[in-house]
């Protein structure tokens, strides 16, 4: 094989490797931020992974009130409020929250979750319940995800 032969495959590899890269980075990018609405079943799935956990640190039942739910891929966000079953409001007094309530630390109107899908089922990658600064920034940046999964 001569040079100027081996020089053709390796330019022709060179631009195989770069059209691929650019098909993965565009497929990337094709990925687009949606809502899933109310009363769909993808929505149930996000809410039903990530209640556990919030009843779990806010101790007993609770339900969401969906402030902003935006999924991505397999990655999925959630502003919400939490409440009691039937929309009663949460006593922050009795819970272990108590304290930051009392001081002003807390924010009750608003909780955060990152979802990840892996294999068929959602996963809480990520919380904080009742933050007072934006706890999604860091998030978002580790994993590189896009300012659009956290925007209403």
């Amino acid at each position: 094989m001569s040079g100027l032969q081996h020089n053709r495959i390796g330019s022709v590899r060179f631009i195989l490797i770069a059209i691929a890269l650019t098909l993965g980075a565009a497929q990337a990018l094709a990925q687009h931020v949606f809502q899933p609405a109310r009363g769909t079943p993808l929505r149930a799935e996000l809410m039903d992974a990530a209640r556990p956990t919030f009843e779990a640190e806010i101790g007993g039942k609770i339900e969401f009130v969906v402030r902003r739910l935006n999924v991505w891929g397999d990655w999925a966000f959630g502003d919400v409020t939490a409440q009691r079953p039937g929309g009663r409001p949460i006593d922050w007094r009795r819970t272990r929250f108590a304290e930051d309530f009392k001081e002003g630390m807390f924010d009750p109107a608003g909780s955060f979750f990152l979802l990840r899908k892996t294999g068929r089922q959602w996963v809480v990658v990520e919380y904080a319940i009742g933050p007072t600064d934006v706890a999604w920034d860091g998030w978002r940046q580790q994993r590189k995800l896009p300012q659009a999964l956290f925007e209403r």
